[in-house]
């Protein structure tokens, strides 16, 4: 039994130092997962991941000083911390209920192993008094801060994939910017041919113009609103003179394709409907900034109601809001 009350990287045996560098490959692996998903969301088996090697981690630390029962445990403090570490970044990530499974899980082990180690200072180890703060104010700081920080990692995705540069995005970008010019030219050529022949413009082709305007508008503004059916039906209510905005904030952005397309034909059927028969009133179509709920809003204002239909992610309608 060893009798010093000091210890360093010298006093490790032939098994604390494989206990330890289990502990820190660990760590080392813990810290891969979480900076390869440093902009998307951790799934559940990722976060089951680093919960599951923080506390294989914890473990191979207490082993090691449990055999080598120095009385101290300075030497083993670094890797005790770390599992802090990770819990906040699990917490700040939206798995609290995970970071605290795993600190009680730690704490077990700590209780356990932590007599076996000849420290008199084993418990303030277990649970050091520092660490808890920060892990109480990590957890609130989680709760409070929740919506900012979806919002900042919705637009981290969204930078990331603006710049990613693959040939999948280059090429659907430059499909979808075609699409958008054909469109235009084929709208706007007759009237700027017109213009230039020096023909007369009619009040119609005054609308005609004001219509093509507010379309363009909606392709920038409302560009994940530019589908068939809600261009079709936006054109008509507004030929008729209906004021209809469209604005997309991006929050189908973290949703995958299957959701974005049920979202926005669930929107498509609504608007089809509201502005069959609308020639006055006001309706505002908006898809909400990510991590936002609903997701997506028809705001109509009519001479009679005032109402808001929400979206959920799903594509279904949450509620009708009447006011």
């Amino acid at each position: 039994m060893h009798t010093r009350w000091s210890a360093g990287i010298h006093d490790f045996t032939a098994v604390g130092w494989v206990g330890m560098g289990i502990a820190f490959t660990c760590y080392v692996a813990i810290a891969v997962v979480l900076c390869v998903t440093v902009v998307d969301d951790l799934t559940d088996a990722q976060a089951r991941i680093v919960a599951g090697l923080t506390v294989i981690a914890v473990t191979a630390t207490w082993a090691s000083a449990a055999h080598a029962y120095t009385g101290a445990l300075g030497a083993y403090q670094p890797m005790l911390s770390s599992s802090t570490v990770v819990a906040v970044i699990l917490m700040l990530r939206g798995r609290s209920a995970l970071a605290w499974t795993t600190i009680l899980i730690r704490v077990v082990i700590g209780l356990v192993l932590g007599p076996l180690t000849g420290s008199g200072l084993w418990f303030n180890a277990v649970l050091p008094r520092a660490s808890l703060t920060i892990l109480f104010v990590a957890t609130c700081a989680a709760v409070l801060l929740a919506p900012q920080i979806a919002e900042m990692r919705a637009l981290g995705i969204r930078r990331r994939d603006a710049n990613s540069g693959t040939d999948r995005t280059a090429g659907v970008g430059l499909a979808d910017r075609g699409d958008r010019i054909r469109r235009i030219d084929a709208r706007v050529r007759p009237l700027l041919t017109k213009v230039a022949e020096g023909g007369d413009l009619t009040v119609g082709d005054v609308a005609y113009a004001r219509l093509t305007e507010a379309r363009l508008r909606d392709g920038i503004r409302g560009r994940g609103l530019d589908v068939p059916r809600i261009r079709d039906a936006v054109w008509a209510a507004r030929a008729r003179g209906a004021s209809v905005t469209l604005l997309d904030d991006g929050g189908l952005v973290d949703l995958s394709a299957e959701r974005s397309s049920a979202v926005i034909e669930s929107v498509a059927d609504v608007v089809d409907a509201e502005l069959a028969d609308l020639s006055l009133g006001d309706v505002v179509v908006r898809i909400a900034p990510a991590g936002r709920d609903p997701v997506a809003t028809v705001t109509i204002v009519s001479q009679t109601s005032r109402r808001r239909v929400e979206f959920g992610v799903d594509g279904f309608v949450l509620r009708t809001v009447r006011t």
